[in-house]
């Protein structure tokens, strides 16, 4: 099968034993559009433009400021502000003023988008494209997408999502069923493991040892769950 830039990032991320490939994909997408934006990139004219009127959410924006570069962030921010000034804010700034709920509405759409967010969802959607028709025409990729540890819950809704419209009725089904067994077999075993660090508080466990998965149960499950992963 011949590989592309969409292509080789999915074969590397499903050819790691542990975790959720798709997870380790958008966490690689989350640092290369960070480092994108912080780094040269800051200084083109149309890059500045949309991080003028999409700005950041909360967790991107937190990630910037620990990226240590306080002039590029700042250089940034500074446009975006007068846009946000510009664009969001009543002229006169009285309560009760006509133009407020227009400005608050503005200002609440200011405060949700993120470019960081929206590049990488513009990836993703590529890596859910490729990685079905990787599925579908591949044999060597339907073996490592077997042999994934496991689909995280977020990634699977994802992905099974897609397959409908990208595999069509003869083999969505078959497809649905390996992803949804991988999260399935995961899932069992993360629930031994919680029942067995829950039921270590009880006064007859006192003192008996716990597995590392055990000890870590409940960040174990929520990345199962959401996609949280805390050994990032």
């Amino acid at each position: 099968m011949h590989e592309n830039i969409y292509t080789i990032p999915i074969n590397e991320a499903f050819e790691e034993p542990c975790g959720c490939p798709l997870c380790r994909l958008e966490a690689r997408l989350r640092s290369d559009a960070l480092e994108y934006v912080m780094g040269a990139a800051m200084m083109e004219p149309d890059v500045r433009i949309e991080t003028n009127r999409q700005g950041f959410c909360r967790e991107h924006l937190s990630a910037m400021l620990a990226m240590k570069n306080r002039l590029g962030l700042s250089l940034i921010l500074q446009t975006h502000l007068e846009e946000v000034r510009k664009k969001g804010l009543p002229r006169g700034g009285l309560l009760g003023k006509p133009d407020c709920a227009s400005a608050a509405k503005t200002l609440h759409k200011t405060a949700d988008s993120c470019f960081v967010c929206r590049r990488v969802a513009e990836f993703m959607e590529h890596y859910y494209s490729n990685l079905l028709h990787m599925w579908e025409s591949s044999d060597e990729f339907r073996l490592k997408f077997d042999n994934a540890e496991y689909i995280c819950l977020h990634h699977l809704t994802e992905l099974t999502e897609r397959a409908a419209g990208a595999l069509g009725k003869k083999r969505q089904p078959e497809f649905t069923d390996k992803a949804v067994s991988l999260a399935v077999k995961h899932l069992d075993s993360l629930q031994a493991d919680v029942d067995t660090f829950c039921r270590s508080f009880e006064y007859q466990n006192a003192g008996k040892p716990l597995s590392e998965e055990e000890k870590h149960a409940a960040e174990r499950v929520a990345d199962a769950l959401c996609g949280i992963s805390f050994a990032e």
